[in-house]
């Protein structure tokens, strides 16, 4: 590849939000350092689906051919092997594959999903996502992050409301939105009526793609519920100061040693701590994993003019 041509970056998706949404960051991460042209391709729930994309890729390789091709979630870990068989490129996946780690180039993987010695791994702080660190947090804005129930953490959707009424109740000057996830249950919302001239509610499907990158750069304060581990490290990075709202733990694992180890390094605080403390002491945690990951892949792949 020549230094004045683009990268051929490849992107494949299961189309799970979770996923591309890691995959936009690290493209967008890795478009801030070098020039490059992505493509999206759809690894799909069936084989049709894979054996389109496929021909999609003889298709674009006829023009140009991959330098990196990088997938997430379990059900593109075929199509990403096939795809750098047939048409070259660097293979990354962003997770822990279900399949042995010797047949990937790279893999970037989560710290609670183990440490790995490999060369061909790259550790990070949680999953990559497409925030952005940001300098214009207000404190007069407050902003919480409602998930669900899910296979690590149960849901007390009555505990919940009288979690988020105590902050708003012992922070009245704080101007507070709220949105929901998917996983929200049907009976969390009607319990923060009474708080609608001091709440303002979005649920999730009224927000668009860049609602919550916005609604990060401007709030000072956010409140993320346990569960919801991706939006976790999504509001560190975006350099808010971040609160943890506590919900029922069914499994304890890495996952929750990670979150842990956050409260304790003073990244992330209770509700208690908010209540105690005038000033709720900040880490100083820089949280930018996607540009630190596209520097390390470049590096990698020696791609560094």
């Amino acid at each position: 590849m020549s230094p004045s041509q683009p990268h051929q970056l490849w992107l494949i998706t299961d189309n799970k939000p979770g996923h591309r949404n890691q995959l936009e960051g690290l493209a967008n991460a890795l478009a801030d350092l070098k020039p490059l042209e992505h493509h999206w391709y759809d690894a799909g729930l069936s084989l049709t689906a894979r054996f389109q994309s496929i021909v999609a890729m003889n298709k674009k390789a006829q023009i140009k051919k991959p330098d990196l091709i990088i997938a997430a979630g379990h059900k593109t870990h075929l199509l990403l092997l096939v795809g750098r068989f047939l048409f070259g490129g660097k293979s990354i996946v962003l997770m822990k594959p279900s399949l042995p780690l010797r047949l990937f180039d790279l893999a970037l993987i989560p710290q609670h999903d183990g440490h790995f010695h490999q060369n061909n791994v790259i550790s990070t702080l949680g999953a990559i996502n497409k925030i952005k660190p940001c300098q214009t947090h207000d404190k007069t804005k407050g902003l919480f992050l409602i998930g669900g129930p899910s296979k690590h953490h149960g849901w007390n959707s009555r505990q919940m409301a009288e979690q988020i009424e105590t902050i708003i109740d012992s922070a009245p000057d704080i101007r507070w939105k709220l949105t929901t996830s998917r996983r929200t249950p049907g009976d969390f919302l009607p319990l923060l009526k009474h708080l609608n001239n001091k709440l303002a509610i979005i649920p999730h499907t009224e927000t668009g793609s860049d609602w919550l990158p916005d609604q990060l750069c401007e709030s000072g304060f956010v409140w993320v519920s346990e569960d919801s581990v991706s939006m976790i490290y999504e509001a560190l990075t975006s350099g808010a100061s971040t609160g943890l709202l506590e919900v029922p733990i069914l499994k304890n694992g890495r996952i929750q040693q990670g979150i842990q180890d956050l409260l304790t390094s003073k990244a992330l605080y209770r509700v208690t701590d908010w209540l105690n403390k005038t000033n709720i002491p900040h880490s100083g945690l820089q949280l930018n994993e996607a540009h630190r990951c596209a520097e390390l892949i470049l590096k990698h792949f020696n791609y560094v003019e």
